[in-house]
């Protein structure tokens, strides 16, 4: 099935001609209606806030009970694997922003949700006639570093655990029907149980840097992505079938992450230092793995120009600003297992 090509939406504040009509035979003047799906996770309820507080209509899709103080947004209960409710609570949307995924390490658990949750999510679109999905996916597809600057199609997806190659999978599916696919760094924030504490683990466990801390890493705080999603929601994308790469422009060291846990209390400073092959070594005899050496031992940052030109959101305070590490942030989550959370498994999905 194809979906419909999405018209230019209004911008909160933009004044429109009352006479341009929508393929939904909607106006313009006729308030934009945005579907969060997995709208309790992580990232889908930042998404939801920041939509809500613009004067966007949402409908949150989650399977639990959300949140009932946020103007405008209505609730639809719904799992990625039940097309018949996923179909009931995306009518109405005029967009769909996806940010619901599986984030275990069960092989099947990952198709079902991530893959053939996606193509439910994509039909269920179609039916009902919503011109653009946009997917919140991963730089995890990417695998191995180093990468260093890459821009969105510098960087061969190399996914290297069966969950990263089920989000590059559902990226394929969203593309090839129009939508559009968000590729966030490391997201922090309130919420996060993946990154800070991932990094924590790895950092307290290996009890040394690796080459002196030197690996860059793309981050992003939680609630700014959520402005650049809902600033895409409401914009046409510079193409169908873009990718966008979400995080600051400028990459920070795994030292400077190191020391602002060590200046909120959270990490005792490595004393020394390793390189990547002595870390390999001394980390596997406490359970450590490659994947988990490699968010701290080689570079992953890119280039996020192209999100920030489509939709004219500018990042313009420094990535270690906005990187706050604070005790509170990092509480368990309500939701734990199987469910709507898009960060990186142990900081890094790959």
């Amino acid at each position: 099935m194809t979906m419909k090509a999405r018209n230019t939406r209004p911008v909160p504040g933009e004044t429109v001609p009352a006479s341009t009509a929508t393929e939904n035979g909607r106006t313009p003047s006729t308030p934009l209606r945005v579907a969060v799906v997995g709208a309790t996770g992580f990232i889908g309820s930042a998404v939801l806030t920041a939509l809500a507080s613009a004067g966007i209509r949402c409908i949150g899709v989650a399977r639990g009970p959300l949140r009932s103080d946020l103007p405008g947004v209505t609730s639809a209960r719904a799992d990625l694997t039940d097309p018949v409710r996923l179909a009931a609570a995306l009518a109405g949307a005029d967009v769909v922003i996806h940010a619901a995924s599986y984030t275990g390490d069960d092989a099947a658990q990952c198709v079902t949700v991530n893959v053939d949750g996606t193509e439910n999510l994509l039909a269920a679109a179609a039916g009902n006639g919503i011109g653009q999905v946009i997917y919140v996916s991963t730089i995890g597809v990417y695998g191995f570093g180093p990468h260093s600057g890459f821009g969105e199609y510098e960087a061969v997806p190399a996914p290297v655990s069966a969950l990263s190659a089920s989000r590059l999978t559902a990226e394929q599916r969203v593309l090839a029907q129009g939508g559009c696919v968000v590729r966030p760094g490391f997201v922090h924030g309130p919420g996060d149980r993946w990154f800070v504490p991932g990094l924590i683990r790895i950092l307290g466990t290996l009890g040394a840097w690796i080459d002196e801390g030197r690996s860059r890493v793309s981050i992003i705080e939680v609630n700014d992505l959520a402005r650049l999603l809902a600033d895409l929601a409401v914009r046409t994308p510079a193409q169908p079938g873009a990718v966008f790469h979400a995080c600051h422009t400028d990459p920070v060291t795994v030292r400077q992450l190191g020391q602002a846990l060590a200046d909120s209390g959270r990490l005792r400073l490595p004393a020394t230092s390793l390189t990547f092959d002595q870390a390999l070594a001394a980390g596997t005899r406490h359970g450590l793995t490659e994947r988990h050496l490699d968010l701290i031992g080689r570079d992953h940052w890119y280039d996020p120009s192209r999100i920030r030109s489509a939709t004219g959101v500018a990042l313009d305070r420094g990535a270690l600003d906005r990187f706050r590490p604070d005790r509170s942030h990092y509480r368990p989550a309500r939701e734990t297992t199987s469910s709507v959370e898009l960060t990186t498994r142990s900081g890094c999905e790959n």
